[in-house]
């Protein structure tokens, strides 16, 4: 069987639809590559950040980590922090700066009243949580009981403050 023979303005058409497919595709993966690339580089760029604002509103009503808060400011972290060692307790400082200040302002700094039972305790041995949902905002607890309270009445004034709304 002998093939049919093309002219050349057919063979051009045919050539010029292989190429069409040919440009859809590169140009298919040359828009995925670019948003990928772009979606790394925000990413690493903005990535504390987002880890911060996940945080927030994952860890709140649950045991915040010693090492992702600053003991010094009372605000949880973009990153984790440094422990460090006095009066025979750790405590964790996002600076030098934070940890010289404990050690000049030490009762001022350390002694903090617990969030529910206004209890004095210090911070290396308390219960770390966040204050508010969605805010960096510390609050520390002497034990498991007054952590679980404070969460509980707060979920309560949550609750009625939505249903008088």
């Amino acid at each position: 069987m002998k093939g049919k023979k093309l002219s050349k303005e057919q063979l051009r058409e045919i050539q010029r639809i292989k190429d069409r497919k040919f440009n859809r595709s590169l140009t298919l993966i040359f828009s995925t590559l670019l948003l990928v690339t772009i979606s790394v580089l925000v990413f690493y760029t903005y990535g504390c950040d987002t880890r911060l604002l996940y945080h927030q509103w994952a860890w709140f009503g649950k045991k915040v980590p010693d090492e992702w808060t600053c003991m010094g400011n009372n605000l949880l972290q973009k990153h984790k922090t440094q422990r460090y060692q006095y009066n025979e307790k750790v405590y964790s400082f996002c600076s030098e700066k934070d940890f010289n200040h404990l050690q000049r302002h030490f009762k001022e700094v350390a002694i903090v009243p617990d969030a529910f039972s206004g209890d004095s305790i210090n911070k290396a041995n308390a219960l770390i949580g966040l204050e508010q949902k969605g805010k960096p905002e510390l609050v520390y607890f002497k034990n498991q009981d007054t952590f679980n309270k404070y969460y509980e009445s707060n979920k309560k004034s949550i609750a009625v403050a939505n249903k008088n709304q």
